[in-house]
């Protein structure tokens, strides 16, 4: 568990700072799997106001970048600043593809702090008013970061269709895996929304008439208290991440469901081009071996001169092209020049390894 440390959150870029609030602020790691229980943590903080938000995040650069999953606590205790824990659940890094990291190392910890800056909020009031508006904020930011690893989703659909148009050689089975990480990471996210959602940012520990009246009340009007109003705002913001979060996991898991599919084709194709190169290699030897058997060689041997070579080795030579320009032809892709020449030369390799068994062939007796 690290340490607090004082800093400006939800201030935005200016300076000095015209919005905002500065908070304690720290990082904690939990990887709990179950609905989450908040309890201990809001009697262990001492706070009288307290609010937990779902907590997204998309940090780094390309080709570095870490995807953090957890909740973000909030508690207040009288005139003193605010304290912000970073529960961390679950993170995912790209360094060697999209794979599940336990800690996310000092470097990120910083990019996540310095997350916390947008959106910018006016923060003003007692502690109950500042808390409902960190919330909000908190909420709001993690909402936002949706469109974010939306763009992930078209990274993978990007290679995908690189994949399928052959502009890239990437495996298959690797990009199935990260899809299937990625839809984890949105799984584990949208968990956090619906468990903030169903204990309504669980503002019932540090106040439980409030949390009643927000349960009762329809969404409250501009004459409302600023902590109903930001309080009505932020679990709007955890509604819409659920739902966002939902359709970026139905469209990974159509994505899933499509890769599989051209898996499988691929695997048929696969097969069928074995076959057809089978069976050319088959008619390509097997047939100069029947005419061998037919017409005998022994009258042409040794093939010590062009023309018992090329009377002997012409019927083969022919009869090996035309069975490999038709086993081209039954491909399921269209052969190109470069594959006809290819073949013409590997039949021009197999007639000059007879002429040379040929020529080396002893004399036969008379």
């Amino acid at each position: 568990m690290g340490s607090f440390r004082e800093l400006p959150v939800f201030a935005g870029t200016s300076h000095p700072p015209r919005h905002g609030a500065v908070a304690r602020v720290r990082v904690e790691y939990d990887a709990g799997e179950s609905h989450p229980d908040e309890t201990r943590p809001f009697e262990r903080s001492g706070a009288t106001t307290y609010r937990v938000v779902p907590f997204l995040r998309l940090l780094g650069e390309h080709g570095a970048r870490t995807l953090v999953v957890g909740r973000l606590r909030i508690a207040a205790a009288g005139a003193g600043l605010p304290a912000l824990t970073l529960v961390l659940c679950a993170a995912w890094s790209e360094r060697h593809a999209w794979t599940q990291v336990p800690e996310i190392g000092p470097r990120a910890e910083e990019l996540l702090a310095a997350s916390l800056a947008e959106p910018a909020h006016p923060v003003s009031g007692d502690e109950r008013s500042v808390v409902a508006v960190l919330a909000k904020a908190a909420a709001e930011s993690s909402h936002n970061e949706v469109s974010r690893v939306r763009g992930l989703c078209y990274e993978l659909e990007r290679r995908f269709a690189d994949q399928l148009a052959s502009r890239r050689r990437e495996a298959m089975r690797p990009l199935l895996a990260e899809i299937v990480e990625l839809s984890i990471a949105l799984n584990r996210a949208r968990d956090q929304a619906r468990a903030a959602r169903r204990d309504g940012l669980w503002l019932w520990l540090g106040d439980e008439e409030a949390y009643r009246r927000s349960r009762a009340e329809s969404a409250p009007g501009p004459e409302a208290p600023v902590p109903a109003r930001m309080h009505h705002l932020a679990l709007r913001h955890v509604d819409s991440l659920d739902v966002l979060l939902d359709e970026e996991v139905a469209r990974l898991q159509r994505l899933l469901q499509s890769m599989s599919t051209i898996a499988v084709a691929q695997d048929a194709e696969a097969q069928q081009n074995f076959n057809v190169a089978a069976a050319a290699t088959a008619a390509g030897l097997g047939l100069p071996a029947l005419i061998l058997s037919f017409y005998g060689a022994q009258a042409f041997l040794p093939l010590d001169t062009l023309d018992r070579a090329w009377r002997a080795l012409l019927p083969i030579g022919a009869t090996a092209l035309l069975a490999i320009f038709v086993a081209l032809r039954r491909l399921p892709w269209r052969a190109r020049p470069m594959h006809y020449l290819a073949g013409a030369l590997l039949v021009a390799l197999l007639v000059g390894m007879l002429w040379v068994a040929g020529a080396l062939v002893p004399t036969a007796p008379r």
